[in-house]
């Protein structure tokens, strides 16, 4: 039985990935750096990788933590004017709340969960939330979900993993766990091969789906 749904953040339940990668792209570009969307989504979104990888894999010479630094700053600031939710976010929240217990599991630092978090002012539906920082490994591998569900108790096999990007799909495979994946315009052609169902919009995840995946 399914007690217990992990939703993921950026590109879920808020449109921030433009502005995770226009932070990079304002942080790297005064170090004389080039940062492409498309680098940014198959870096970051589908590849799950970070700031030293991209560094090494350019051959540049640069402190990543004083870059992620500055681009936290700068990503920040942008919440504050930009930050909106995905279609469908409040919706399914409050679909699922009292239902299933709800957990949040980002590979984002706790300070730009926060920001996100607290800017949508949903942090009360969600049991526990997982960042990037609470474990040695994000994804794909399936170290933040193992973790969110022990946090809460629940094994494995009572999860479902929400997710739109091709390694949270992969993570929640590697943690033996079922998946939705709810594709967005930047991730449209990842490979969702693992995901359990794959749907259009948070608008057609309810709990007549959950109960339908459970059987």
């Amino acid at each position: 039985m399914i007690t217990t749904v992990i939703f993921d953040l950026d590109g879920l339940l808020s449109d921030t990935e433009p502005l995770h990668c226009l932070a990079y792209q304002e942080t790297l570009k005064a170090e004389g750096a080039i940062l492409t969307d498309s680098d940014y989504i198959e870096h970051w979104v589908r590849a799950g990788k970070g700031i030293a990888e991209w560094l090494a894999h350019h051959g540049l010479e640069l402190d990543p933590l004083p870059l992620r630094a500055r681009k936290s700053k700068r990503y920040l600031e942008l919440l504050a004017s930009s930050l909106r939710p995905m279609d469908g976010v409040f919706e399914i929240l409050e679909r699922l709340y009292g239902n299933k217990t709800l957990v949040l599991a980002s590979s984002s630092y706790r300070d730009a969960v926060d920001g996100v978090v607290d800017g949508l002012k949903i942090a009360h539906y969600f049991k526990v939330i997982v960042s990037g920082l609470d474990v040695e490994r994000v994804k794909p591998a399936p170290d933040i979900f193992l973790t969110a569900a022990r946090k809460v108790g629940a094994s494995p096999a009572e999860c479902v993993v929400i997710e739109d990007a091709e390694k949270g799909v992969l993570a929640a495979h590697h943690a033996g766990m079922r998946s939705i994946a709810v594709p967005n315009a930047h991730t449209r052609n990842h490979d969702f091969s693992r995901a359990t169902r794959i749907c259009s919009s948070l608008h057609e995840i309810t709990l007549e789906l959950l109960e339908s995946i459970d059987t």
